[in-house]
């Protein structure tokens, strides 16, 4: 039923009354129970949410403890929070374009969908590749400002380095972590977003066959 009302709005877009059918059908993709748009406002939210109770407690104990020796790798924490607190925040806005009453539903819906999409693999891809590049600047900062920490203690083997010490056994064990990390992100953003991309691309072209 709800389709027959979206394909029968559709195809009235063009007629002069076509402003009051924008509305309803942005109406019917932004209900809150079932809608997509929403359903991936409220994910990108719970996302944040879960960023900022991770990271924060993190940064503060970076910069806190070890005597600020490691405040390094606080700084880092803190410059990824701040960047994908700005990627949510770009990605919120593109959302709320497509819950727009106002604009022009058939010139601008398939353009967000296109850069929504952008926006998910470059999501995808940067939340792979970023553990294993903050594992190896963290792992240079320990080395460079705890390698003449004396006395016994996790760091005092920094001066005659044992095998973790090294670099080569990290990468060798990051390379598999990486690739692991790729599908598990892949079925992740899966589930938050690219179901409902899917649903909304599904959409649009019953609305054009129509």
């Amino acid at each position: 039923m709800e389709l027959e009302s979206l394909k029968y709005i559709w195809r009235n877009l063009d007629t002069p009354a076509a402003r009051q059918p924008d509305a309803e059908l942005l109406a019917l993709l932004q209900k809150r129970s079932r809608g997509p748009v929403a359903r991936m406002r409220r994910n990108l939210f719970m996302e944040l949410i879960l960023i900022l109770v991770t990271y924060i407690p993190t940064v503060l104990f970076y910069w806190i403890d070890f005597g600020g020796r490691l405040a390094g790798i606080g700084w880092l924490m803190l410059l990824v929070m701040l960047f994908y607190s700005g990627y949510f925040y770009r990605k919120n806005r593109l959302l709320q374009q497509m819950q727009c009453v106002q604009c022009e539903v058939r010139s601008n819906l398939e353009r967000q969908v296109r850069t929504l999409k952008k926006y998910i693999r470059f999501y995808l891809l940067t939340g792979t590749f970023i553990v294993p590049v903050i594992v190896i600047l963290s792992w240079l900062i320990v080395r460079w400002q705890l390698r003449s920490v004396p006395g016994p203690g996790f760091f005092r083997h920094l001066e005659h380095p044992h095998w973790w010490a090294h670099p080569l056994p990290w990468l060798l064990m990051l390379v598999p972590f990486t690739i692991l990390s790729y599908y598990a992100n892949a079925c992740y953003i899966n589930k938050l977003y690219g179901r409902h991309i899917r649903k909304l691309q599904e959409l649009l072209q019953e609305m054009n066959e129509a």
